[in-house]
């Protein structure tokens, strides 16, 4: 719709305003401070710090307009007129968890499908069981052609004809049962007729392991930043691929799920797009399990990472307008950042040299006088105001968003420590992509052991490799580096310790498998859909 278009473009020249601005604005700071712009190093860090602070803009950029923002007003029936067909796709390999199908109990009439390719002999048995004490109809393949995305489009071709909406689900998902009515009181709605996708929120419920417990309350900071507000002020693309309804004829007439792309479901959206069909998200909450621990997380993060990468193969030449491009490009672009930034420190430690007694001294002057000797380096200066600046808008969303400040630290420190250990997973799954464009859809572990010490070091030993060779290169090469690296450098050493805390023999479930999945499912929080946000403005 024409008045739909005009606001999103009005919204995205003053959010990409405020983006330039920051990002200009730190990269000039950084530049006539700390940039020795006679240094080919310098120059070279500058120029990472460039790719960055970009990143960095785009983050915080709508933190800044959520504080000020209410939440997007999208279109709602108070009643429907009309019964249209809906159905449920239940979609596992091998990851069945019993106490999810069995949580699929909407008010509002649906048919139910079990889309299931698993292998293992006891999970289709388990896989049966269910679905013959629910009454839900599964569909199997010979085959795994095309993974969850050509199990969609097989049953789009059988079934799809039949129903109006489908909405798509994840072994590990859950739907209030009030979800589908509420949904498509917004997707029944005139004004939201071009729109195909209707994406719902998605917290974590398995709160009863400390790993995903401690992470997920950070889930309300993106909620309100970019589900609630954000994305629909900008009409952004959005599709997670679970936990969504899809109007299901723009979707066979667009020849179903891409079946080329890790990312099918972005990969999708954008195609819909591409036919004059958007995407939204729903202020109407739903669930997902988080991984137990961070062997589980890993092995998410390689196949987000590599999915992500794929966004450079089919978003650029689609026909979206410039803003949703760029918005989706910020995507991939944060992985390589992450690369960037990282590759700066190394260049801070081996791209200069220093002594022992340089170090030394450096360490005497410190002592003496820490604060102004801290004032009166740059880079420092730097770090501490931009930290200042950015702790104070988060300290606003805290309070926005009543989350408590300990309970943030304690999610930060443990993303840091998941930070450290992902790095090099994240360059080698950059690199596989660029390298290898073979799909691989590994299945997150449900119901994991806790980790050994060895455990974790196994999946870390990228990240001991990086430290030990920065520790080598501060030792004999470049001494005084240590002084300039230490608050990077510490996570390396401490992320064993923080995750074995989070994922240890201490973290071992004490009554059902994943701790109790019936009393986690039948909690207060899920009883509806409906987004009462506890907002202070």
């Amino acid at each position: 719709m024409a008045e739909r278009a005009q606001r999103e473009r009005r919204w995205a020249r003053r959010f990409f305003a405020v983006v330039v601005a920051i990002w200009v604005g730190t990269a000039s700071a950084f530049g006539v401070s700390v940039v020795n712009w006679r240094q080919p190093i310098s120059v070279a860090q500058f120029a990472l710090m460039l790719v960055f602070l970009f990143s960095f803009a785009c983050v915080f950029a709508p933190r800044v307009f959520s504080l000020v923002l209410p939440p997007f007003p999208l279109p709602a029936l108070s009643r429907l007129p009309r019964r249209p067909n809906v159905a449920i796709l239940y979609t596992t390999m091998n990851d069945v968890v019993p106490d999810c199908m069995r949580a699929i109990r909407p008010t509002y009439p649906s048919d139910v499908f079990v889309l299931d390719d698993s292998s293992d002999p006891r999970k289709r048995a388990i896989v049966d069981d269910v679905a013959a004490e629910m009454g839900f109809r599964v569909a199997r393949r010979d085959h795994r052609q095309g993974f969850k995305a050509g199990a969609i489009n097989e049953w789009l071709r059988s079934h799809g004809p039949s129903y109006e909406y489908v909405v798509l689900l994840d072994a590990d998902s859950i739907l209030p049962r009030d979800w589908v009515a509420h949904t498509l009181r917004y997707a029944e709605h005139p004004e939201n007729a071009d729109l195909a996708i209707f994406q719902g929120m998605i917290n974590i419920w398995n709160t009863d392991r400390p790993f995903p417990r401690t992470l997920a309350p950070t889930t309300s900071l993106s909620h309100d930043e970019w589900e609630r507000k954000m994305a629909g002020y900008l009409g952004a693309v959005v599709c997670y691929g679970h936990n969504v309804m899809f109007r299901t004829k723009p979707l066979i007439e667009g020849g179903g799920f891409e079946e080329g792309y890790v990312s099918e479901d972005f990969a999708t959206a954008v195609k819909l797009a591409d036919r004059g069909f958007g995407s939204t998200f729903v202020p109407l909450h739903t669930w997902e399990a988080l991984p137990e621990n961070v062997r589980g997380f890993v092995k998410r993060q390689n196949k987000w990472t590599r999915g992500s990468m794929e966004f450079f193969s089919f978003v650029p030449r689609s026909r979206l307008p410039w803003w949703k491009k760029l918005m989706l490009l910020t995507i991939p672009w944060g992985h390589i950042a992450y690369i960037a930034i990282m590759a700066a420190i190394l260049l801070a430690v081996f791209g200069r040299i220093s002594t022992v007694g340089a170090f030394l001294a450096f360490g005497q002057t410190l002592l003496a006088a820490p604060l102004e000797f801290i004032w009166s380096i740059p880079l420092f200066r730097f770090i501490i105001v931009l930290s200042l600046v950015t702790s104070a808008f988060t300290v606003a969303k805290l309070a926005q968003v009543r989350l408590g400040f300990w309970t943030y630290y304690r999610s930060r420190t443990l993303s840091k420590a998941i930070g450290a250990i992902m790095l090099p997973h994240e360059v080698r799954s950059m690199a596989m992509y660029a390298i290898d464009r073979k799909r691989r859809f590994p299945v997150t572990p449900k119901d994991e052991p806790p980790m050994t010490m060895r455990e974790i070091l196994g999946v870390g030993r990228g990240m001991i490799g990086m430290a030990l060779l920065v520790v080598t290169g501060l030792a004999l090469w470049n001494p005084v580096g240590l002084y300039y690296n230490v608050l990077w450098l510490l996570p390396f050493f401490t992320s064993p310790i923080i995750l074995h805390h989070y994922c240890g023999p201490r973290t071992a479930p004490k009554t059902l498998a994943n701790g109790g999945h019936r009393d986690l499912l039948t909690g207060p929080a899920m009883a509806t859909s409906l987004d009462r946000a506890r907002l202070r403005w």
